[in-house]
């Protein structure tokens, strides 16, 4: 892509930045787009990339392609534009693959997992000059890096079906769960895009614990990891402690050590097992990788701690009801007794309608929570879908909750309610994080 001037509309995102610095590396121009000032539109400039605020179609007037993500909807004034100047307009994982056409690609994919599971392996893999591309902010971690060796770990999603068109070395799967079915139409379709982007890799890495991602990858050649008897890689005795979670690891049966990770919850021992496995394929000292795990880098908003001095808050990117119910359950091991407050912004109506029963179940175990609007992304609103559905489920489930519609006011309606010595916890993967961040100057 050397000299070639290329638009990313909505570059500030989390899947459309990091794309943007790995096409600087390969040379491009670049320029880009988004609705609002952010610290990453912020770092981009800093990098010479000049960002439009506000979409225009004058923005993509000279521009050889146009990159966008799935959360960009058809009408947007640039990708309208662009169709009418006939310029080819090339979804985010097309573009990233073809910019890793000569690379090794170790794709991280799965419902649930993928952001903490990458950023993990790439900080695993750093000793063998591996590049990466990673759909979060991460302290002490760019958001990508070109690397020196031919392998590059990358994130990536399945929300739009495009990622069937990667041809990846290895496949870490974390697992497979119901979303995104508006792209797929039946959760059996998804389960099978899934299916066959295992079939097309060399090597995979499956969690052993779930059975559709075991499904997924019948007939592949498969290392497996996770708590249950019997996988390749496994977790024994787990235990939370005050700096994070303690484990020993076996590998075939055999002990092979023990580890700690700075993480709470079953599911981050998961997602480091995932990266320990891979870095385990492809041939990296275990005893020496097992030590690496207690210096792993925490992705922004997947259980961050903001404020733990008497008053507990902690902000998580979590949407989907196996996410939430994983987060609380982490938030009670890690500070046992406390009573928990909890933020909720729903994701998509789409979601919404689909699950707002599991949603109410899996927010009835804390003890209170505040549940604001839906953050519609590029959706449209549906008749009868609102926050208030998910209140409803919750207390059909024996929880306690209210429906607050913005996220201000709700931040309002839970500090109302709180009391030292609560946790408080965010969930949302809409903007609810920014009303929540107001609450340390509240204490």
């Amino acid at each position: 892509m050397d000299g070639s001037r290329v638009h990313l509309v909505g570059i500030g995102g989390d899947g459309m930045a990091p794309l943007a610095e790995l096409l600087l590396h390969a040379g491009a121009e670049v320029s880009g787009s988004d609705i609002a000032e952010s610290p990453t539109v912020a770092e981009l400039r800093a990098r010479g990339i000049p960002v439009s605020i506000g979409h225009r179609g004058e923005n993509v007037i000279g521009v050889r392609s146009v990159l966008v993500s799935s959360a960009i909807p058809r009408d947007n004034p640039e990708l309208l534009a662009a169709r009418r100047l006939g310029i080819p307009i090339v979804p985010r994982l097309l573009a990233l693959g073809e910019l890793l056409a000569q690379r090794k690609l170790i794709a991280v994919c799965g419902t649930h997992g993928k952001t903490t599971t990458s950023t993990w392996l790439a900080h695993l893999l750093r000793s063998i000059g591996a590049g990466f591309y990673v759909g979060a902010s991460v302290r002490g971690l760019p958001r990508a890096a070109w690397g020196t060796s031919p392998w590059f770990v990358a994130e990536i999603d399945e929300s739009d079906g495009h990622f069937v068109e990667l041809k990846p070395e290895i496949v870490v799967l974390t697992n497979i769960d119901r979303d995104h079915l508006t792209s797929y139409g039946r959760y059996s379709r998804l389960k099978g895009a899934f299916r066959r982007f295992l079939a097309g890799a060399s090597r995979c890495v499956v969690c052993g614990d779930d059975p559709p991602s075991l499904e997924a990858a019948r007939g592949t050649k498969a290392l497996t990891y996770g708590l249950s008897a019997g996988v390749d890689l496994r977790a024994r005795g787990v235990r939370t402690t005050p700096g994070g979670t303690w484990f020993e690891v076996l590998v075939h049966g055999r002990r092979a050590g023990e580890a700690v990770i700075p993480a709470p919850g079953i599911h981050n021992v998961r997602n480091a097992l995932a990266a320990l496995a891979t870095a385990h394929l492809l041939g990296l000292p275990l005893r020496e990788t097992l030590e690496e795990l207690a210096e792993l880098p925490l992705p922004r908003r997947r259980l961050e701690v903001l404020v733990d001095n008497g008053y507990v808050l902690v902000d998580d990117y979590a949407h989907h009801p196996r996410e939430i119910a994983a987060g609380i359950w982490a938030i009670r091991a890690r500070w046992p007794g406390r009573r928990l407050l909890v933020l909720f912004q729903p994701h998509r109506f789409s979601r919404t309608a689909l699950l707002s029963r599991e949603l109410g179940r899996a927010l009835a175990a804390a003890d209170f929570t505040v549940v604001t609007e839906i953050y519609p992304a590029f959706e449209d609103p549906i008749p009868g879908i609102s926050g208030m559905r998910v209140v409803e489920a919750l207390r059909g489930h024996g929880g306690t909750g209210k429906f607050v519609a913005t996220p201000a006011e709700a931040v309002e309606e839970l500090m109302g309610t709180a009391t030292p010595g609560d946790a408080i916890a965010c969930f949302g993967a809409g903007d609810v994080w920014k009303a929540f961040r107001a609450i340390p100057g509240m204490l």
